[in-house]
């Protein structure tokens, strides 16, 4: 009988695996061992068999410098990995109906720069001019710290637009926070319980 197995990696991503025989654990050790000694990996693992997890692994660093290892039971930053979901969810909302594409964004946030002229679609393409607030000098003294969606929006705000919106892509960040807190007006639910339950 070919049972079914999912592998997930830094217990976020779930791939399906169909295994023939038992799981060799020694071998997936070895595996995990040599990734480790060469650098090549940094993570932790589990797999998961008719829903119970039957093997967890966890390779590498939590700090480098420090030489912390990294547990079964880390958490890491995902950092841009999340943007796929937020565009994911944004369409699920537009397919239910709570959104539009060419909704202008000053109903959520009138104090963005050039807010009445941004839509949801050109967050999610890159398109709104809103300055990429990870290019500021100062991100790197509160990266770490929790903000509050207030606090993010305000930090967001006080940028001047970087072009005139839907005239040219550039990347920004700042696009996919914003995203993430119009999930959360429209759901009326912390972005973590619309992920679990559309997604996850």
């Amino acid at each position: 009988m070919i049972k079914k197995r999912s592998l997930g990696i830094l217990f976020l991503f779930f791939v399906s695996v169909s295994f023939a025989q038992q799981l060799n654990t020694v071998k997936l050790d070895s595996l995990f061992a040599v990734l480790e000694a060469k650098n090549k990996y940094m993570g932790s693992i589990a797999v998961r068999e008719n829903g119970k997890i039957i093997y967890t692994k966890a390779v590498g660093k939590v700090d480098i410098g420090l030489k912390q290892k990294v547990t079964t039971a880390t958490k890491y930053r995902i950092g841009s990995i999340t943007k796929m979901f937020t565009s994911c969810l944004i369409f699920k909302a537009v397919e239910e109906n709570k959104l539009t594409l060419d909704k202008t964004i000053d109903v959520y946030f009138p104090s963005v720069p050039n807010a009445n002229k941004i839509t949801v679609g050109n967050l999610l393409n890159h398109r709104s001019g809103i300055y990429n607030f990870t290019n500021s000098g100062e991100f790197m003294s509160y990266y770490t710290q929790p903000k509050t969606e207030a606090e993010m929006v305000a930090i967001i705000a006080k940028s001047k637009s970087v072009f005139e919106p839907n005239s040219k892509a550039d990347y920004s960040n700042s696009n996919y926070v914003l995203l993430s807190y119009i999930l959360e007006k429209v759901y009326k639910k912390p972005y973590k319980e619309i992920l679990s339950e559309k997604i996850v």
